[in-house]
């Protein structure tokens, strides 16, 4: 099972530095492995896009093309309540919703994908697989 946050999601569908990277790294994976992210993250993307200037009737296209194939954990009150428990100096509002709705799933956690490099500090110092195809 591997976590993307929504940094990591965007690259497939917005050209960046680390776009090729990480396609041909999900190209890798074995089919029946899962990829989950939050629910966070469409909210993430769909922002993104709008301020990027994308027409905000194309946004619901592009948002599904970087979730598809993706399990979007449910924004509950556990998982807030999980994020504000965090003690973990630095770590953002929407880091820590990321990382508390990966934290069911660590047992089974093979990677947690980000490029954004304070959720990585903090997901490292939590113990997340953190990694970042390049």
């Amino acid at each position: 099972m591997i976590y993307l946050d929504a940094c990591a999601l965007l690259k497939f569908i917005k050209p960046e530095a680390e776009s090729a990277a990480l396609r041909k790294w999900r190209e890798s994976l074995a089919e029946d492995v899962e990829l989950i992210t939050s629910e966070l993250a469409r909210l993430e993307i769909s922002r993104t896009l709008l301020w990027a200037g994308v027409d905000h009737q194309q946004v619901p296209y592009f948002m599904g093309q970087a979730v598809r194939g993706i399990y979007l954990v449910d924004l509950s009150t556990t998982v807030l309540s999980r994020a504000m428990a965090y003690r973990t100096s630095r770590l953002g509002s929407l880091d820590a919703i990321h990382l508390a709705s990966a934290e069911p799933f660590r047992a089974d956690l093979a990677e947690f994908v980000t490029y954004d490099q304070e959720l990585a500090g903090a997901a490292e110092e939590l113990g997340f697989p953190v990694t970042a195809p390049v």
